[in-house]
């Protein structure tokens, strides 16, 4: 994408509630946990890494832009793809995607003559490291490895591992920048499961019955370069012109159907 020029800017903002547990773990053993919750020092501070609800959204939308579907996407009658993804998260080493729609639509989308000048492509989307807003809120919970050849648990291998418990909140802030109105559609999309009364399932250790996550209180602020006056005033002063705190207007679906 080409940063050298201010189109539009996004920024997102709310809290992410556990309705039920959730466990993100930090892959290190610490104590007599083998899998204690990330946090940044000494089991406080919790946070989910910006990087993992990144690739959680990821997943979701190619899910849906999946090749494989029995249905499309359209944005105003075009159909969709996981170039679309792409073009919103960003890549490397396009020249290693086997499918050519794909490639052939990111050369289109970006108006590239050939795929040399698109190898590469910034995301257009950064999401912070999401802190947790409730102090030292963490239980522990015992685990039991299962042996995968004959489903029977295996001897002496019980595991502690840490969840943050029902009602733990964590700060959200998503920012958009150059972003499409279609594109905003399809990370609506994504965002439209968690947003609901039961919310959806994130982290690790879903089947245990843990990690269902709801997000709350959203609101978008934004600017665009085409309203020059508005544009100095986020400039000049830092503050976004427009915001929007109704959840139901943040992701209209005006560009998007259904083939």
């Amino acid at each position: 994408m080409d940063f050298s020029t201010f189109k539009n800017k996004y920024v997102i903002k709310g809290e992410l509630t556990v309705k039920t547990a959730l466990h993100i773990g930090s892959g290190k053993e610490k104590d007599d946990r083998d899998a204690p919750f990330i946090s940044l020092d000494d089991d406080k501070n919790f946070y989910i890494p910006g990087s993992s609800f990144r690739g959680y959204l990821s997943t979701r939308l190619e899910r849906f832009l999946d090749s494989g579907n029995g249905f499309k996407i359209k944005n105003n009658g075009e159909e969709l793809n996981e170039a679309d993804v792409k073009l919103i998260f960003g890549y490397t080493n396009l020249d290693k995607e086997k499918n050519e729609d794909v490639k052939k639509r990111i050369i289109k989308k970006l108006k590239a003559e050939k795929l040399d000048e698109v190898k590469s492509l910034a995301g257009r989307i950064h999401i912070s490291d999401m802190e947790s807003l409730t102090e030292d809120a963490f239980v522990t919970r015992d685990g039991i490895k299962i042996d995968r050849d004959t489903g029977a648990t295996k001897k002496g291998a019980k595991f502690d591992y840490d969840v943050v418990p029902s009602g733990t909140q964590f700060n959200v802030r998503i920012e958009l920048e150059n972003i499409e109105d279609y594109q905003l559609e399809l990370l609506g999309l994504t965002l439209r499961d968690i947003m609901t009364d039961e919310g959806d399932l994130l982290g690790g250790k879903t089947s245990r019955g843990i990690g269902r996550c709801k997000l709350e209180n959203l609101k978008m602020e934004y600017v665009k370069a085409d309203d020059k006056e508005q544009l100095a005033k986020y400039i000049f002063t830092g503050k976004f012109p427009y915001e929007i705190k109704e959840q139901d207007k943040i992701f209209k679906t005006e560009n998007l159907s259904l083939g």
